[in-house]
């Protein structure tokens, strides 16, 4: 943990920088969390899955946390080239102590502070801040999502989807492994063994705990749900490519007519449709802006923070 004395337009604060392992200073963030976005971080650090590659900017006014911003590393891969990128998210501030620049301070101490040790930076933004993400040299870009319409086959015995129980210690091992030891199946990778088990693990109710599939043959787990006749695959975790005409097929018992990705994929037969994600817009730094816009990509859905 970092501890900073900071001084802003007459105001004293107090910086605090990857303090989740105070109790006091992370149930305050607990709090602040909840008020603005309906859910708190403590399942995850209860889960043992919070690493290193989770770290917590706060400002705070004595006991009180008045603003935030988390930064999360990935060691990803885009178009083959391995890059160290970071992520901003969960950004807010108090109600009272908004437009004082706290937030632009947050965002100016996080790009000083990781800008000589990464290839880059995102984000993702909602309609009332468009504006303000470009005043730090951040630039939209668009996305877009790989679809594909079902063609029914029969199903390979060999080749059958498995549902996964995490609250079995042999399915929990199995699964850590292939997420530790993954490689990459997409044109855009953003490897995360802690934010894929936020999501699969600590978070049942807002997550893919009940959505987890294995596939023996392909030693693959799936993230899968079905919506509306769609087969809707947000994520693979292998030790080897996989080919995902043999993923599909390992889930013809299900009914879909249309496949959608939650990445991009390395192999064809997909179309790429503009998409984005609600009402939030992508924006990234800009020498990552040509890669976006030249290659037709998407952050996989597993890694928005």
């Amino acid at each position: 943990m970092k501890k900073e004395n900071i001084h802003l337009k007459g105001e004293n604060y107090i910086l605090y920088i990857q303090y989740q392992q105070d109790n006091t200073l992370r149930q305050e963030f607990n709090r602040l969390t909840q008020q603005f976005w309906g859910f708190d971080f403590e399942n995850y650090y209860q889960s043992g899955y919070w690493d290193e590659s989770c770290i917590l900017y706060s400002l705070f006014d004595g006991d009180k946390i008045v603003s935030h911003a988390t930064v999360s590393f990935f060691d990803s891969v885009i178009m083959d080239k391995s890059k160290r990128l970071i992520q901003i998210g969960t950004v807010m501030t108090d109600e009272n102590y908004q437009k004082r620049g706290l937030g632009r301070f947050l965002m100016e101490r996080i790009q000083a502070d990781f800008e000589q040790s990464t290839d880059g930076m995102f984000l993702f933004a909602n309609e009332t801040v468009l504006d303000y993400y470009p005043k730090f040299g951040l630039v939209p870009v668009p996305e877009f999502k790989a679809v594909q319409s079902a063609v029914k086959a029969h199903g390979n015995p060999l080749i059958l989807a498995q549902k996964l129980d995490l609250d079995v210690s042999q399915e929990l091992s199995l699964f850590e492994r292939l997420v530790e030891n993954s490689v990459s199946n997409s044109q855009m990778t953003c490897k995360s063994k802690g934010l894929s088990f936020f999501y699969t693990y600590a978070y049942p109710e807002m997550g893919y705990k009940d959505s987890l599939y294995y596939i023996p043959s392909l030693d693959c787990a799936v993230l899968a749900e079905i919506d509306e006749d769609t087969l809707h695959i947000t994520e693979l975790f292998s030790t080897q490519r996989v080919d995902l005409s043999a993923v599909i097929s390992a889930f013809t018992s299900f009914e879909f007519d249309s496949i959608s990705l939650g990445f991009t994929p390395l192999q064809d037969g997909f179309a790429l449709e503009s998409w984005k994600d609600d009402d939030l817009q992508l924006f990234v730094s800009a020498h990552l802006q040509q890669l976006f816009e030249e290659n037709k990509l998407i952050v996989p859905l597993l890694s928005h923070t």
